[in-house]
């Protein structure tokens, strides 16, 4: 069970950490997606940018969790 981290006598709570190390993975999986021109066959790219980021949170707190 993953347990609290201080940083700089603030609490994070892990949902807090995992949204914060899902950012760098989120921003490197959005480059790469760029790079290859997948988001060309996107309809909305703001609501899918926003679904990806929200699959790495969820697969990092699964992760996480185990």
């Amino acid at each position: 069970m993953p347990i609290d981290f201080e940083l700089g006598g603030v609490y994070l709570p892990p949902i807090a950490q995992a949204l914060l190390l899902a950012l760098p993975i989120f921003l490197l999986l959005d480059w790469i997606l760029r790079r290859f021109g997948v988001l060309r066959f996107v309809w909305h790219e703001a609501l899918f940018e926003g679904a990806l980021y929200a699959c790495v949170c969820a697969t990092l707190i699964l992760v996480m969790g185990a």
